[in-house]
C-alpha cells in the first residue's frame, strides 16, 4: 500500500514539474510580448495555454484537496463551468487575435523568421540576424 501511494508521489511530482516547465515557457513568451523584446515569440497555442492555465491550477489543486480531505471543494462544478468557459472562449479568440498580433508586430517594424515546422511558433524580430 505504501509503494502506491510513493509512486503516486513521484508520478504527481513529474507531472507537476512537466507543466511547471511548460508554463514557464509560455509565459516568458508573453513576458517577451509585453515588454516588446527584440525577439519575440508568439502563436495561437501562447494564447490558449494562457487562458488555461487558471483551469489546470485549479484542476490540480482540487486533486490535491480530494486526496488530503477525500472529498471535493465546495462548488466544484461551478468553478469547472466558469474556468471551462473561459478556456472555449480563448480556443474561439486564439486564431483571429494571433492574427491581430502578428499584423501589429509586423506593423511596428518586426520581421518574420522562416519557421521550422508547419507547427512551430512564429518568431517576430527586430533584426534578421537573430534569426540564427
Amino acid at each position: 500500500m505504501v509503494d502506491k501511494k510513493i509512486i503516486r508521489i513521484i508520478c504527481g511530482i513529474f507531472v507537476c514539474f512537466i507543466i511547471s516547465f511548460g508554463y514557464y515557457i509560455v509565459f516568458s513568451n508573453i513576458h517577451s510580448l509585453l515588454v516588446m523584446k527584440d525577439e519575440i515569440v508568439f502563436s495561437s497555442i501562447i494564447f490558449i495555454c494562457f487562458f488555461s492555465f487558471p483551469l489546470i491550477l485549479y484542476y490540480f489543486t482540487s486533486v490535491f484537496f480530494y486526496f488530503v480531505f477525500n472529498k471535493l471543494p465546495n462548488n466544484h462544478m461551478l468553478y469547472i463551468k466558469f474556468l471551462g468557459s473561459i478556456m472555449v472562449i480563448s480556443f474561439i479568440l486564439s486564431l483571429p487575435i494571433s492574427f491581430w498580433i502578428g499584423n501589429q508586430l509586423k506593423n511596428d517594424g518586426y520581421l518574420v523568421c522562416d519557421k521550422i515546422s508547419w507547427m512551430s511558433p512564429t518568431t517576430y524580430v527586430k533584426d534578421i540576424k537573430l534569426c540564427e
